[in-house]
């Protein structure tokens, strides 16, 4: 009668916090009545303070490992059925469920278990429960070692991003010299977390089954509360591209022998992390966006590691007595990591670091067969594609002609040009931080080459000497967007849409963003940002506080590494939707001025410049702050989703600001935010008041020019919208000539026209593009139609009465005619001064 079980329980843990030890208990129950129990010790090394992490936190990660620990007892007979004292959300349960499935995948198609026959996590219902905490963690790393080559050149890329740097070695039953040889070669400090089984699972057990499990989900957990623990911001692993592909299908599934190495469980760890237990620790595989024979290449350049590395599964028994070789030259490793190295190392030193040359072993044939994709399966083991294999295999033909694999295969294998660029590229990794995105780059190519380009260029050739860099730039060639096939990775610049990048590439605001300690504060808004981030400067400067511009009115992003810098600086942030439409990262204190539509051209659409806006707070923590406009319904939306403390204009704001020199309801608005901000950092009311009633207004904002024949001439070039010249409208009043038209992005003018009767505005300059579809009726109206600045200013001299308004507001963007609202109003200062 073949033994059952029925059921598979999860018990218990305990923690013993000084020590730093973990238990975690499990039972077997079978159908004859019989119980089996399993423990299973885990002790962290002393970096690791338990006590300093919060009490619930801690016990979360706990039951977090207690469930995906069990997976190793779980396997002996598989029951249909869980007992577990826990909790679950429907999200927990789900992870669990694909974690257990997945992750097993390779055992049930070796046992012939139908997935349906996996146990599932029940859920509770709802939604969690937890409580999900920031960590104010340090900005080093710590790395998994495995002794291979692929955590050998995470660690070589990891040295050149300037960051501490610590080895995490997991070592099961035993200590693990190929790791700690590697560490001591690469010069980090390492401390290993020593893993003891149960000894009963080494134990021979009647019907029970055998097969892989999912061990770099268990390197995951235990890595990541190692990594907190310790106090790193990061967790890097490595894990290629190559781990992506699976197998073979079995029962519906892709079986993937690498699937706990996966991009798909990478992300689901991620958002599992980001929604369970904290957001702040950035777990991720360095390399993932390479192939391994790419990153063999990378590693073929490390001559120094060739004496103590190792691949070889062999090397890694749990309990049974290790080989003092480091390759056993007969596992489909070592066969795969041969060809790997012979594509790129001379045939002496590929044969010296093997002892022996694997190409010549005639037993070796079928192996090498399923490796290059001739036989019957892709072996289940920690290996390539067919396709790079293939590509290794044919760069490494002419050196090892001679030798029989070679001779027997060579002709059954193709050149294919496509196969080996495809092998060679950069992949796009979502989850790979923007702190890293130039790990192992060749060629960057820079896009967009005006005053940010060029400053982006200079990051790259100070931080990343290495790197071929190529300019792709309208002004230099029309063609320019075909540079992209021949570079790896682009910088993109803010004016640049993203639709137009076909390559992965990142910003100069994310690569600030990803590197920086300060305190950043955001400002957006259709309008209004560039006063309310000025303004909110004053303040803290007045209040005794370090701070610093960057942005749209201050410097390029990347400049900020070329200048003397302080990290305890605040930085204001003038943000555009062009830089926040694919921001990574949002500011711990986000202003949103207010919100029309704008630059629909650009962004594809109202939906999408809105949601390009609301990015500023998409990353935000919960001791984030969310400053926003009260009267923009979208915004009072947003306030309800925001993570960070939501503060809407006037709560905060208790005072007068009618000393303050800026005109209109709107700049009032913007006063307010400032001052919302200010009481953020506790600027007293004094020091406040004296910012805003010293505040020198921006150019071109409502700018008095002077007045001359009696007429007040005012700038206010940067009103490119509708929206924003009504304000103008509001905020001077006696307007008696007033300039519009430009760029034409689609917007509606029936309420400005409305308004411009009811005010009695008579004297109307039209600008193209968007002046033709103006004043639909100009019955009354007095207008010129010019495309010259000079005929327009002479107009509002004739014609605007003495004691009124000539006002540039144009309603619309000023690149029909001008390279931007700057030199325009420059432009408008210099006629009206020169004929007044």
């Amino acid at each position: 009668m073949p033994v059952k079980a029925t059921v598979f329980k999860f018990v218990s843990f305990h923690a013993d916090l000084p020590k730093r030890r973990l238990v975690f208990n499990y039972e077997i129950k079978f159908k004859s009545g019989k119980i089996e129990k399993f423990s299973e010790e885990i002790v962290f090394p002393a970096g690791c303070d338990f006590k300093k992490m919060p009490k619930e936190l801690l016990n979360n990660f706990l039951i977090d490992l207690h469930l995906v620990l069990g997976i190793s007892y779980y396997k002996l007979y598989a029951p249909k059925r869980f007992e577990f004292p826990y909790h679950l959300s429907a999200g927990q349960a789900n992870f669990f469920n694909i974690l257990y499935r997945k992750g097993l995948g390779e055992f049930c198609y070796r046992n012939k278990i139908k997935f349906k026959d996996i146990a599932r996590f029940k859920s509770a219902g709802g939604q969690t429960t937890r409580k999900v905490y920031d960590l104010p963690l340090k900005e080093s790393c710590l790395v998994g070692v495995g002794g291979g080559k692929d955590s050998i050149v995470a660690i070589e890329l990891l040295k050149k991003e300037n960051l501490p740097i610590n080895a995490y070695l997991l070592e099961t039953e035993k200590d693990f010299p190929v790791a700690r040889n590697v560490t001591l070669t690469a010069g980090i400090p390492a401390a290993p977390v020593k893993r003891k089984l149960d000894p009963k699972i080494f134990s021979s057990w009647p019907d029970s089954y055998n097969g892989h499990i999912p061990i770099s989900a268990i390197i995951a957990f235990i890595g990541s509360l190692a990594a907190i623990s310790s106090n790193n911001k990061y967790f890097a692993v490595a894990n290629e591209h190559s781990s992506n592909f699976g197998n073979i299908k079995y029962d519906g599934e892709t079986i993937n022998h690498q699937w706990s190495k996966s991009e798909e469980f990478e992300e689901m760890f991620v958002d599992y992390l980001k929604e369970n237990l904290t957001p702040s620790l950035k777990y991720f595989s360095l390399i993932r966006p390479y192939y391994e024979i790419r990153v063999t290449e990378m590693f073929s350049k490390m001559e120094k590691y060739f004496p103590v590395f190792t691949s070889c599964n062999r090397s890694f028994k749990v309990h049974l007595a290790r080989s003092s070789k480091l390759w056993c030259g007969e596992c489909p490793k070592c066969a795969f990591m041969f060809v790997m190295l012979a594509a790129t190392l001379p045939k002496k030193k590929v044969v010296g670091i093997f002892d022996q040359n694997l190409l010549d072993d005639n037993k070796l044939l079928p192996l090498f067969e399923d490796l290059l994709g001739l036989g019957k399966m892709k072996p289940f083991d920690c290996v390539g594609t067919f396709e790079e294999m293939r590509v290794a295999f044919k760069r490494s033909s002419d050196k090892f002609a001679d030798s029989f694999i070679v001779k027997k295969l060579s002709a059954k294998i193709k050149a294919d040009e496509k196969k080996q660029k495809k092998v060679f590229r950069y992949n796009e990794a979502l989850n790979l931080p923007e702190r890293f995105k130039f790990a192992g780059v060749e060629k960057a190519l820079i896009m967009g080459y005006a005053r940010e380009g060029k400053v982006n260029e200079k990051f790259l050739k100070k931080y990343y000497p290495e790197i071929k860099i190529g300019i792709a730039d309208e002004s230099r060639d029309k063609n320019y967007l075909n540079k992209q096939k021949d570079y790896e990775i682009a910088v993109k610049t803010a004016g640049m849409p993203k639709r137009l990048v076909e390559i992965p590439y990142t910003t100069g605001t994310n690569i600030l963003l990803s590197r920086i300690k300060n305190r950043v504060i955001g400002v957006t808004g259709s309008k209004g940002k560039s006063t309310t981030a000025a303004l909110i400067y004053d303040i803290l400067k007045k209040g005794g506080l370090k701070a610093k511009f960057l942005g749209n009115i201050g410097r390029p992003m990347l400049e900020y590494f070329f200048k003397k810098n302080d990290s305890e600086e605040i930085l204001i942030v003038e943000l555009s939707s062009y830089q926040l439409e694919d921001i990574k990262f949002s500011p711990n204190v986000a202003v949103v001025t207010n919100l029309f539509p704008e630059h629909l051209d650009y962004h594809g659409g109202l939906n999408n410049y809105y949601q390009a806006k609301k990015n500023i707070i998409i990353h935000q923590s919960k001791s984030d702050y969310f400053i926003y406009n009260k009267k923009v319904e979208e915004l009072r939306k947003w306030a309800k989703e925001s993570r960070g403390k939501a503060i809407p204009f006037g709560r905060e704001a208790k005072l007068k600001i009618f000393d303050s020199p800026l005109l209109g309801k709107h700049n009032q608005e913007n006063v307010m935010a400032a001052i919302a901000v200010a009481k953020i950092f506790k600027i007293s009311d004094l020091r406040i008041r004296s910012a805003i009633k010293n505040f020198k207004p921006l150019p071109h904002r409502l700018e008095f020019i002077g007045e001359y024949r009696g007429i007040k001439f005012y700038d206010d070039a940067i009103s490119t919208t509708p929206e924003s010249t009504l304000s103008a409208l509001s905020a001077l009043g006696r307007v008696g000539t007033i300039f519009l038209g430009g760029t034409d992005r689609g917007y509606d003018f029936s309420r400005l026209e409305k308004e411009i009767r009811r005010l009695k505005i008579k004297n109307i300059v039209l600008f193209p593009e968007t002046g033709k579809r103006m004043f639909k009726d100009r019955k009354g109206l007095n207008v010129l139609s010019t495309d010259k600045m000079k005929k327009a200013v002479e107009f509002a001299y004739r014609y605007t009465p003495q004691g009124y308004v000539a006002l540039l507001s144009t309603a619309s963007p000023s690149y029909s005619l001008w390279k931007n609202f700057e030199e325009k109003g420059d432009q408008f200062r210099k006629i009206v001064n020169k004929l007044g």
